[in-house]
C-alpha cells in the first residue's frame, strides 16, 4: 500500500517562493516515487481556482476552508478539520510548508499518529507575519519527526538554541535547470528584481533609494520588478514622487518569467531577509550576474563574492548602488560573473535535493 505524503500550505495556489518550491517537490516525488507515495497537498483555504506553479496531476488538493480565516480563535476548528481529513485519506506524513502551520499538525499528530515534518522556509532569527514563529518552532523541536532547513548555516542556529529530539536536516531548495544552458545577453540593459511586493523584500525601503541614486545616471537601462503583493500601490506612488516611472517598472505576476531571466543583464536582491531565496537560485540558473544584501541566510550559499556576483552588508543603499554602476558600466565583469554562475550549481540540483528528500522520508514514514 502506498504511503501518503501529504503537503500542509496555507494557500498553495499562491504566487511565491515558498509555494514554488513545494509545487516542485510535489511534483518530482510523484515523478520520481509514484510507485511508492501517493503525495497531496491540503491548503486552508485557495483564493484561485488552480495554483499558480505547475502541479502534476497525481498530486491530489484538498481545502479545510473556503475562505481564509485567521487569528487563535480559529486554532481548534482548523485542527478538527485537519484531524477529519487525515483520518479520511489515511494520511500518513504532513509536511507543513511553512514551520507556523505547526500549530495545527501537531496537535493532530498526538490524536491520530500521523507524522509531521516541520520545513522551514525562514531562518531561526525570523518571526515574520505572525508573533508565535518562536514557540512553534520550540513545538516542533519537541514534537515533530523530522525538521528541514534550507542551509547549514540555519541548521546551526536551531542546534544551538534548541534541545532537538527528532531528526533535523538540511535540504536546500532546488534549481530547475533551463533544458538549454543559457547564453547571456551582455549587451541587456536590463536590471531584474522578482518577489512578492511586501516590506520583506525591501524594494520601498533599499531598492528605490538605490534607483534614485544610479538610474539618471544610466537612462539607456531599466530596473524590471517581477511580483505582486500589498504594498504595490505605495511603490507606484513613491516611484512617481521619485520620478523614476521611466526607468523603474512593475510588471506583477508573471507565468512566465523565465522570459525575464533571459533578457536581464544583472540580478539584484534587496531582501531584508530569506531563507534559500529560490530568485537567486533562478537567477544562478540563468547565469546572471548577482548583486545581493548579504542578509542572514541564503545570498552566501549561492553567490561566491567577486567570482559570480557581489555580495552588500545589509543594509547599505549606498554601497550597493556603487557596486550596481560600477557592474553597469563594465561589460567584461558582467560576462565573467555570468561565466562562473554554474561553478557550485550541482548542489542545488534536482536530483540531489529529491535524493534527500527521499532518504528523509524513509526514515520518518510509518
Amino acid at each position: 500500500m502506498k504511503k501518503h505524503i501529504c503537503f500542509f500550505s496555507g494557500d498553495i495556489t499562491n504566487g511565491g517562493g515558498t509555494e514554488r518550491v513545494a509545487s516542485i517537490i510535489m511534483t518530482e516525488l510523484v515523478r520520481r516515487f509514484g510507485g511508492e507515495y501517493r503525495v497531496s497537498v491540503v491548503s486552508l483555504a485557495h483564493k484561485r481556482a488552480e495554483p499558480f506553479f505547475e502541479l502534476d496531476n497525481g498530486v491530489s488538493r484538498f481545502t479545510l476552508y473556503e475562505k481564509p480565516v485567521r487569528g487563535a480563535t480559529h486554532i481548534l476548528g482548523i485542527c478538527r478539520r485537519l484531524s477529519r481529513l487525515v483520518k479520511r485519506e489515511t494520511i500518513d506524513v504532513l509536511v507543513d510548508i511553512d514551520g507556523i502551520l505547526d500549530m495545527y499538525s501537531l496537535p493532530v499528530k498526538l490524536c491520530r499518529g500521523v507524522r509531521v515534518v516541520s520545513w522551514e522556509h525562514y531562518n531561526f532569527y525570523q518571526n515574520p507575519i505572525v508573533p508565535y514563529r518562536k514557540l512553534t518552532r520550540r513545538l516542533a523541536a519537541r514534537f515533530a519527526d523530522a525538521i528541514v532547513t534550507l542551509t547549514k548555516e540555519d541548521e546551526g542556529y536551531y542546534r544551538q538554541n534548541l534541545k532537538i529530539r527528532c531528526p533535523l536536516v538540511t535540504i536546500h531548495n532546488p534549481v530547475v535547470l533551463p533544458e538549454k544552458k543559457p547564453v547571456y545577453d551582455s549587451e541587456s540593459k536590463i536590471l531584474l528584481s522578482v518577489g512578492a511586493l511586501i516590506h520583506v523584500k525591501g524594494f520601498l525601503d533599499f531598492l528605490i533609494p538605490v534607483a534614485k541614486q544610479i538610474m539618471t545616471h544610466f537612462p539607456e537601462w531599466k530596473w524590471i520588478i517581477v511580483g505582486e503583493g500589498e504594498e504595490r500601490r505605495t511603490i507606484e506612488e513613491t516611484l512617481k514622487r521619485e520620478n523614476l516611472t521611466p526607468y523603474v517598472s512593475l510588471a506583477g505576476n508573471q507565468k512566465d518569467v523565465d522570459a525575464y531571466y533571459r533578457k536581464a543583464g544583472i540580478y539584484v536582491m534587496t531582501s531584508y531577509h530569506e531563507g534559500l531565496p529560490m530568485t537567486l537560485l533562478e537567477a544562478k540558473a540563468f547565469a546572471l550576474p548577482i548583486v545581493s544584501f548579504d542578509c542572514k541566510t541564503g545570498p552566501r550559499d549561492i553567490v561566491t563574492d567577486g567570482v559570480n556576483g557581489k555580495l552588500i552588508e545589509p543594509f547599505d543603499t549606498n554601497a550597493m548602488a556603487d557596486a550596481l554602476g560600477a557592474l553597469m558600466k563594465n561589460k567584461e565583469q558582467r560576462v565573467s560573473w555570468s561565466a562562473h554562475a554554474y561553478d557550485d550549481i550541482e548542489k542545488f540540483s534536482l536530483e540531489r535535493v529529491m535524493e534527500k528528500w527521499e532518504e528523509m522520508l524513509k526514515k520518518i514514514k510509518r
